[in-house]
């Protein structure tokens, strides 16, 4: 009997694009090989720093908004593979994004991690970080980088 290659595919997302692109080609690659997916977001909370309550009240207000439309979207996306016949498991992780991506793919043995990428080099790359080179250099699994192609 062949072994499975990959019995379960990380799927870090911050919605972008790059991550729309990355999720499209872990289910096709996770329905080839029957491996299960598990789609994680990092939501990352900045430390309250306020003069009032009242500010802090509104901040806590705003991170739940937004922790809140993060699980929808979690839940659509993982809906959606569902009907497509393809096994989801879905993971909110508050912290440092790639800090996470690689906690999350070593708890949940994951034998991949398909992740997006913006595909900055230089300067850009230098000033923003990449979350897809840390994961890449920390991970103890193989990370597959996905790069939306620009539009012509």
């Amino acid at each position: 009997m062949p072994e499975t290659v990959f019995r379960r595919v990380l799927v870090p997302t911050d919605f972008s694009p790059q991550s729309e692109a990355a999720w499209g080609l872990a289910q096709r690659l996770a329905r080839a090989v029957g491996a299960e997916i598990v789609l994680l977001h990092a939501f990352v909370e900045a430390p309250l720093y306020s003069e009032s309550a009242f500010a802090a009240d509104r901040v806590r207000e705003v991170y739940a908004s937004g922790r809140k439309w993060v699980e929808e979207q979690l839940a659509r996306w993982a809906a959606n593979a569902r009907q497509d016949g393809l096994a989801v498991k879905t993971l909110l992780r508050p912290g440092v994004a790639h800090d996470e991506i690689v906690a999350a793919a070593r708890a949940e043995g994951a034998d991949l991690i398909v992740i997006g990428t913006h595909g900055y080099g230089g300067v850009d790359r230098l000033l923003l970080g990449s979350v897809a080179d840390r994961v890449i250099r920390l991970s103890s699994c193989p990370v597959l980088s996905v790069r939306r192609p620009d539009p012509e």
